[in-house]
């Protein structure tokens, strides 16, 4: 048990590459087949970090895809007996080992200064606490490691293909072909994104037809007007653009762009229908323009995934 746990945070498997060039073509190479920031990987999975000499960091970026539990190839380029090799390990980032170890060693001693503190002020049930936070924050690490199964070998495969190290030809022949009528995974987790805002305006459209009342001064109109049925058409609106983004239909890709405008706007309309209520005009103009910024990442990224829409 102690091991599996020491293995969870703290495996790093060795990896090694041939390349078939010199020490400098090899570093271009392996430079132009990556990329040096997420912010230019919005559009598709990609090879991301700093590719030199002296040192390699690479990793796997899924776009809107965020894992700090994934594995870095961490090495650096050597010339042995007139070979040139990329030398290094697939690990999880240093910092990050630093940073768990640290809240694993606290949460620890709090469970056992419980344990050892326990009067009768104590209730029994408090002192689960820390051990559930304990059991929570091994499972989020297994849960991280586990979506990035399969990125050890897809950078393997990035590296052998750049290179064209002999095990790049192998690594080309166990791709498997894209299957033009499949749905990308992108647009599965877009359209079940899209259904699960569908179903919370609609539960709580039906619970709750109207918002709270909020005290105002005498003969004040009121922040909000009544929703009435509202939250029951967006949810429509959301899970038919839901179902034709599945579909990969045209005019859901076009829709995906007025959802977020028309969420961008009533987001600024409600911080200023709320007058006094709500932050001061400098948090408003702040939260806009966070909003617009959003708006267009999110925007950039969903422009990308046109090619997967059949527009035929």
């Amino acid at each position: 048990m102690f091991r599996w746990l020491w293995r969870l945070l703290y495996e790093s498997t060795p990896a090694e590459f041939r390349s078939a060039f010199g020490i400098e073509e090899s570093v271009e190479r392996l430079r132009a087949a990556t990329k040096r920031s997420v912010f230019s990987a919005l559009s598709q999975t990609a090879a991301v970090g700093k590719v030199s000499e002296k040192s390699v960091r690479l990793q796997r970026v899924i776009p809107m895809v965020g894992n700090s539990f994934k594995p870095f190839f961490l090495g650096r380029f050597e010339s042995r007996e007139g070979k040139v090799l990329l030398v290094g390990r697939f690990t999880i980032l240093p910092i990050i080992k630093v940073f768990m170890t640290f809240w694993f060693g606290m949460v620890t001693l709090g469970s056992v200064g419980l344990l050892f503190g326990l009067t009768s002020t104590i209730l029994a049930p408090a002192v689960l606490g820390p051990f559930v936070m304990l059991g929570a924050g091994v499972a989020m690490v297994a849960f991280g490691k586990w979506l990035a199964r399969n990125d050890v070998a897809w950078l393997s495969e990035a590296i052998e293909n750049a290179l064209e190290s002999p095990g790049a030809v192998a690594a080309r022949g166990m791709t498997t072909p894209i299957d033009p009528a499949a749905v990308p995974l992108t647009l599965k987790w877009a359209a079940i994104f899209l259904a699960a805002s569908a179903a919370m305006p609609l539960l709580s459209g039906l619970a709750m037809p109207h918002l709270p009342a909020i005290p105002t001064q005498a003969g004040a109109t009121p922040p909000f007007p009544p929703l009435g049925r509202w939250p029951l058409v967006y949810a429509a609106l959301a899970l038919v653009l839901s179902l034709g983004v599945w579909g990969r239909r045209p005019w859901a890709w076009w829709g995906f762009f007025v959802l977020l405008g028309g969420s961008a706007f009533w987001t600024m309309y409600a911080m200023q229908a709320i007058g006094n209520i709500g932050p001061p005009p400098a948090m408003r103009a702040v939260f806009a323009v966070m909003s617009c910024a959003a708006v267009a990442l999110w925007g950039r990224w969903w422009y990308e995934q046109r090619r997967h829409f059949i527009w035929s």
